[in-house]
């Protein structure tokens, strides 16, 4: 027998192993059923902001409740929806006639009580 028909049959042989193996193992496999969790959204819910409205006499409300410039602070963290307060944004919309020492104390207020994500909603109000 020449090597050339060696190199056939050797080659004809692992050809017809690899379509027997391609058919028969399909058939061999077993299907197993899982039930997974559904997949968690991939982006973080934002908490929602904290609104403090300044009205032209002085007066402070912390989403549309009363306040003080004495209880700002527990009351923007009474209405937070973050666990931390570097997550939580705050928002101040003041009327156009208040001092900007108002402004200031509340701003300060809530600087030295740890809200850092201050920020200021410049829309005319109608009065």
């Amino acid at each position: 027998m020449s090597w050339k028909r060696i190199l056939g049959l050797a080659l004809a042989s692992i050809a017809l192993a690899l379509v027997v193996w391609g058919l028969f193992l399909p058939l061999t496999t077993v299907s197993i059923k899982v039930d997974l969790p559904p997949a968690r959204p991939s982006k973080p819910v934002e908490p929602k902001a904290v609104e403090i409205f300044i009205d032209a006499n002085g007066a402070i409300q912390v989403n549309g409740r009363p306040s003080s410039l004495d209880a700002l602070a527990s009351d923007v963290g009474a209405v937070s929806t973050a666990r931390d307060k570097n997550q939580q944004q705050v928002m101040i919309r003041a009327s156009e006639t208040i001092s900007y020492d108002t402004y200031m104390a509340v701003l300060e207020r809530l600087r030295g009580a740890g809200w850092r994500k201050v920020g200021l909603i410049n829309e005319a109000i109608a009065n």
